[in-house]
């Protein structure tokens, strides 16, 4: 089977790397039969679907985005923001990337501690770029805070019905956090 899967990669290598979606189908079908190509970069089937530097340079660009608007954004952003300025940022004649590839070079990001993975907010996927841990009184409010890009004590006190003394607590830690 493995060797049927190199000659199938090997002869669509081309697709693979310019087709996204073609990409994914490509990656979970390796993955369905035990085949991880991405867990050597220097693996053959990594060099083979060519994912290992394309993943490796897709991490580089997300560490330069997110670093670039953690003043702005406190070190969330998310998932389809990243994806439409890597989009921007990418040379044209670039590999197209999808949420999918977002996700994994992200993954693969893990091993350096900085903070950098994927959390649901409301339903909406975000890229968290900092480490820390957010209680769930800080994700209440980013998911009310989405549905009308802000949000205010009164807000918060008549849509979620806390006291000042939580609102007031909830910001502090928000704050401290550099959300």
């Amino acid at each position: 089977m493995k060797t049927h899967l190199e000659t199938f990669v090997r002869e669509h290598q081309r697709d693979i790397r310019n087709n996204p979606v073609f990409r994914v189908q490509v990656q979970r079908m390796c993955q369905l039969i035990g085949v991880d190509p991405l867990a050597s970069r220097k693996g053959y089937m990594a060099e083979l679907l060519g994912v290992g530097d394309f993943y490796c340079e897709l991490g580089i660009q997300i560490i330069d985005i997110c670093r670039a608007t953690r003043s702005v954004n406190g070190g969330l952003m998310s998932i389809d923001e990243l994806r439409e300025r890597l989009i921007r940022r990418r040379l044209k004649g670039s590999e197209p990337v999808v949420n999918d590839d977002i996700k994994r070079a992200i993954s693969q990001l893990a091993p350096l501690k900085g903070g950098y993975r994927i959390v649901d907010f409301g339903g909406r996927k975000m890229v968290q770029s900092v480490a820390r841990e957010m209680n769930s009184d800080m994700s209440t409010v980013l998911g009310l805070a989405q549905q009308t890009s802000k949000f205010t004590a009164d807000d918060v006190s008549m849509q979620l019905g806390w006291d000042s003394d939580r609102i007031n607590a909830c910001v502090d830690d928000m704050l401290r956090s550099g959300i």
